[in-house]
């Protein structure tokens, strides 16, 4: 009876120490998906990178007007399309017109995406606008690393690579024609749990990039994008650890309808 109790508490402290360890890692990764706000801070416009046209593109090149800036990649399956659709679904609405009252600039933070997926995305978002847009006023872009980790930095948008996808939060930045950044916009969501993009947050926006009047944004639960697609040694890992957990459970059951208890005399 003894022995069996004790092995019942030796493999409750390894499954505590699974899960303890388990729990640590994730709220490791989240914790560095986060969103800083450098609100003045200028984002270095002598960055390449190549539109959905297979174009080399300066982003001074892009950026002449009030610009919003959305960091996504276009493969997720988490919330970078539902935010994008939120974009698209905005346009149709506000009062200022796009391509020549500002632009909309998606940019993989993936330096494994190509410009056909940028066109595919391009192409399935800009589809969904009620309105006709110029080609320049929503570019989605790709580059590589480097560049891409300069404009994050810079933008105070920091992202985990995790299990084949990403972790970032979902947020719009507002820039002025000169790359300084006014305002970070939380997009709200529904009841749903779907984004939700007010039209006149939105307007406002747009009205202070083209003042390059800078506005602190009121602090709003950022959602956090999680693709889980686990891939390679990282699959095998959480394979490992998931069969260790269900083990361990099993084997708790089966010893403790095992262990009866001895009635009094």
């Amino acid at each position: 009876m003894q022995n069996k109790l004790e092995i019942i508490s030796k493999l409750i402290l390894a499954s505590l120490f699974i899960l303890t360890f388990t729990n640590f890692i994730t709220y490791a990764d989240y914790n560095e998906a986060k969103v800083v706000q450098h609100l003045g801070k200028k984002l270095p416009l002598d960055l390449r990178f190549v539109n959905s046209n297979g174009d080399t593109v300066l982003l001074k090149d892009l950026v002449d007007k009030p610009t919003v800036i959305d960091f996504c990649y276009y493969r997720c399956t988490g919330i970078c399309t539902p935010l994008m659709t939120e974009i698209s679904a905005v346009i149709g609405k506000v009062n200022y017109e796009p391509g020549s009252d500002y632009d909309v600039i998606s940019i993989s933070i993936d330096q494994n995406e190509t410009p056909e997926m940028a066109a595919q995305k391009r192409n399935a978002m800009v589809g969904l606008i009620n309105r006709e847009i110029p080609d320049s006023a929503w570019m989605f872009l790709t580059g590589d690393s480097t560049n891409i980790y300069k404009l994050t930095d810079v933008a105070g948008f920091h992202f985990k690579r995790s299990y084949g996808g990403f972790l970032h939060k979902g947020v719009l930045i507002f820039i002025d024609k000169d790359g300084k950044i006014v305002q970070y916009l939380s997009p709200g969501y529904t009841k749903k749990g779907d984004f939700k993009i007010l039209p006149s947050e939105f307007e406002v926006a747009v009205k202070n990039a083209n003042a390059s009047k800078v506005s602190s944004t009121i602090a709003k639960i950022l959602k956090t994008c999680y693709t889980f697609i686990p891939k390679g040694k990282d699959f095998w890992v959480l394979m490992l650890v998931l069969a260790t957990g269900l083990i361990t459970i099993i084997t708790v059951v089966f010893i403790m309808k095992k262990v009866k208890p001895k009635r009094s005399v």
